[in-house]
């Protein structure tokens, strides 16, 4: 025998399900054009269904786009149903008609539920079909495909009813609902932009490679969009057991607060009055990052900033609570304003403290493991390398020192990341630098003198992981990266004699361009090939990608010169007017090109050339001199 609360009344359920019948009828054509109708307007623009290894539907961003909407629909659905928690006449209504509370909600429930069904049972028979015809549609994506549909649709609108037991209409529901449901990630983004004014050399905005993300929690924490990063990727079922029983206690605990709701509270914008101090608080908090970000990015005066959040208070609490008591015309409760007041002044002022505190920061030698360091120069993306040589680390530590002490300049930015000994990272990037402090950084990344000990600290499993683009001319080949380990391999070897960020070698760099890709996101890196990798010469003949060394530059004079031409360590290569004074003699080029296809070609040679064209030089150190 079914309980009281289980048993279903028709002209109640009848009633719920009519509340959410436009609704319904909206989801299903929504899924019908993203899901069935999908693969037929791919089929119509002449191109083959993608085989996705575990998801239905002929692109996984629309299956993602698919769930998003489902949860807009299931939000819009308990909205709709719960008109009774926002309305006095309603609520007394409803409530005297001889149903419990808990029966009621039961029936929301179901009505819901059966909704969601209808919805798959029709679209789900469609796309049964058509798995008829693409093979890419299985009974096991099927079943995926609607157990996800349920677990999303029903936490969302438990969240939402949840949410109703709070607050007293509809647009303040629906606010809270997507605000509770987001805010991990815009707080986490607000308080990011609110930091990084407060604390220069904050890395909130740039993500150096190998770098955790720093709003990676904030993004898990918010349900849309680990709820997309769950299902795209692979489906991980563990996260969802997770959001079912979320699900399950936010349920019991509606159930809870429903049979203790005070109905005399239905007037108020709130159930409880701590809540809407809560909320107005939180709202307040928002505002006030918000207007911090906009308003005192570029400047450095306490008191001026001070003013701009004094006043900004006051202009949001009081729209708050105009919308929240539903009148222009609003009645201020002064010790909760003060309150209110109180709680943002201390967040504020901790968060600058501690931000001081962070901008002051500069580690001890003796406490750094590792270092690396970025310049944004204008030229080419470094390899990351995590460098270990005390020497090293000391000059980086002295550069951190010279950049707070200096102030702010405009000619770029420096990236700079340790490794504490302890295990833990700190993270530095100022993007307003002077040149000089620039010129410093650039230089510490392409040292010739740091070149051994930066090719140490290059992470070569994140190497392996990339796509090599080898551009030569008009022809570019292209090696995936689960087909580079030759390519790797040799590039491995040549960095024990001839590192790519050693400006002798830039001097040598030829036509051929290099990229190691990683994906969309991260830039490439990339370098010049140099006749002093060697082994890399041999892997590109190996290839049939050139047939001897001479062919990677495209030159018809050579001089010898007595010594290297001034230059600074960023370029690659000299104009002919810097070998004015320098020159020696006229080579042959085919003489030349003979004994560097012998492979004479020495980064510590003592014979040193010019070749190029058109007044533009590349210089190549010979171990033999060329007659």
């Amino acid at each position: 025998m079914l309980s009281k609360i289980l048993s279903l009344n028709n002209g109640l359920f009848r009633h719920f399900f009519n509340n959410n019948l436009i609704f319904m009828i909206i989801n299903i054509v929504c899924t019908f054009f993203l899901i069935p109708f999908g693969y037929i307007i791919f089929e119509y623009n002449d191109a083959n269904v993608i085989n996705d290894t575990h998801l239905l539907g002929y692109d996984s961003a629309v299956l993602a786009v698919f769930f998003t909407g489902t949860l807009f629909y299931s939000v819009l659905s308990a909205l709709g149903m719960t008109y009774l928690w926002k309305s006095e006449e309603a609520s007394d209504f409803m409530h005297s008609i001889p149903f419990t509370r808990s029966q009621i909600l039961s029936h929301m429930l179901a009505a819901f539920l059966t909704a969601v069904t209808v919805n798959l049972i029709i679209n789900g028979l469609i796309i049964s079909l058509f798995s008829m015809y693409y093979d890419d549609i299985t009974i096991q994506k099927i079943a995926d495909w609607i157990l996800l549909t349920y677990i999303i649709s029903l936490f969302t609108f438990i969240f939402t009813l949840f949410v109703g037991q709070i607050i007293n209409h509809y647009f303040g529901h629906l606010v809270l609902t997507g605000l509770l449901l987001m805010l991990p990630i815009v707080f986490h983004s607000l308080a990011s932009g609110l930091y990084s004014n407060l604390f220069r050399g904050s890395t909130q905005f740039y993500y150096g490679t190998d770098t955790e993300k720093i709003d990676s929690l904030a993004e898990k924490m918010t349900f849309p969009i680990s709820m997309v990063s769950n299902i795209t990727d692979s489906i991980n079922w563990f996260y969802f057991g997770i959001v079912m029983i979320i699900a399950c206690l936010l349920l019991a605990l509606t159930y809870y607060l429903y049979q203790h709701r005070r109905n005399e509270r239905i007037v108020h914008s709130f159930q409880n009055p701590w809540m809407e101090w809560a909320f107005i608080t939180l709202i307040v908090l928002l505002g006030i990052m918000v207007s911090g970000a906009i308003f005192t990015s570029e400047l450095s005066n306490l008191f001026v900033i001070a003013i701009i959040y004094f006043l900004a208070f006051i202009i949001i609490y009081l729209l708050a609570q105009s919308v929240n008591q539903r009148s222009p015309r609003i009645r201020l409760n002064f010790k909760s304003m003060a309150l209110t007041f109180v709680t943002v002044a201390v967040i504020l002022i901790a968060t600058y403290i501690y931000s001081q505190e962070q901008e002051k920061w500069i580690p001890q030698a003796n406490d750094v493991e590792s270092v690396r360091l970025q310049a944004d120069d204008g030229q080419q993306s470094q390899l990351l390398s995590n460098i270990k040589d005390p020497d090293y680390i000391r000059e980086v530590i002295q550069l951190h020192q010279e950049i707070l002490n200096e102030g702010k300049g405009q000619a770029g930015g420096v990236y700079i990341s340790y490794k504490l000994k302890d295990g833990s990272y700190q993270q530095r990037y100022y993007s307003d630098v002077s040149q000089s402090t620039l010129n410093k950084a650039t230089d510490l990344t392409v040292s010739n003198k740091y070149g051994r000990v930066i090719a140490e600290g290059y992470d070569w499993d994140s190497i392996a992981d990339k796509d090599i683009s080898i551009m030569a001319g008009e022809n570019t080949t292209m090696i995936q990266s689960e087909n580079n380990a030759d390519f790797i391999n040799a590039f491995k070897k040549d960095t024990q004699t001839a590192v790519v960020e050693d400006s002798v070698l830039k001097l040598s760099s030829s036509d051929i361009y290099i990229e190691l890709m990683d994906d969309a996101v991260s830039p490439p890196v990339g370098f010049n090939l140099s006749p002093y990798q060697k082994n890399l010469v041999d892997f590109m003949k190996k290839e049939k990608l050139m047939t001897q060394m001479s062919d990677i530059y495209n030159a018809d004079t050579v001089y010898q010169i007595s010594k290297l031409p001034a230059y600074d360590e960023t370029q690659f290569g000299v104009d002919e007017n810097s070998l004015k004074n320098i020159k020696v003699k006229t080579v042959d080029k085919s003489a030349f090109d003979k004994a560097l296809n012998e492979g004479h070609a020495d980064i510590n040679g003592q014979y040193i050339y010019a070749i190029g064209a058109d007044d533009m030089f590349v210089i190549i150190k010979m171990n033999k001199e060329v007659k």
